[in-house]
């Protein structure tokens, strides 16, 4: 199973998706999206240019799944919206739906038009969106092939659980396949 991963747009992200992927690389192959800002500086990510990154990087595949945080959610759904990806599933972790809003970014058409089956993790108290806003949300905007779990207790949008990350989409994926 291929997996492309897109991590969050702070510059320390860049070791926290390389340490998902060596988790998930157990039972997968994968490729990083390694955004230009990381290198560049700048503080955050373009979403244009990272997009068309995202498009040369699957361009040949389609049989892949995407797992993402934070920005990279935000970057998957709207790829998968402007039908640039077409992922068969998705483990997207941290929705800062209160930043894509900021960012005036359609997010709430993104999560109705959402048909790609999605697992959405959120920490019950993430300070970028708390798992009761994004409950909220989705039952306004009900994204149709998503399912939404919290990660209990949790008061940050750190998502540190590389083990039980990696186990449970190795379920959800090789289901899937």
């Amino acid at each position: 199973m291929k997996i492309f991963y897109l991590a969050g747009n702070a510059p320390h992200n860049r070791g926290w998706i390389e340490e998902v992927k060596k988790h998930f690389d157990t039972f997968s192959e994968g490729e990083i999206l390694y955004y230009d800002h990381w290198q560049s500086g700048k503080e955050w990510i373009d979403l244009e240019t990272e997009l068309k990154k995202l498009k040369e990087m699957v361009k040949d595949e389609t049989d892949y799944f995407i797992f993402a945080k934070s920005i990279g959610t935000i970057l998957t759904l709207k790829a998968i919206d402007e039908k640039i990806i077409f992922p068969k599933a998705n483990f997207l972790c941290g929705l800062p739906y209160k930043s894509a809003k900021e960012l005036n970014l359609p997010i709430d058409n993104y999560l109705e038009s959402l048909k790609i089956p999605t697992i959405f993790v959120q920490n019950e108290f993430d300070p970028v969106a708390s798992y009761k806003e994004i409950e909220k949300v989705f039952s306004k905007h009900k994204p149709e092939a998503a399912s939404l779990f919290v990660g209990k207790g949790k008061e940050t949008h750190d998502y540190v659980n590389f083990g039980k990350m990696a186990d449970y989409c190795r379920s959800l994926f090789q289901a899937m396949e």
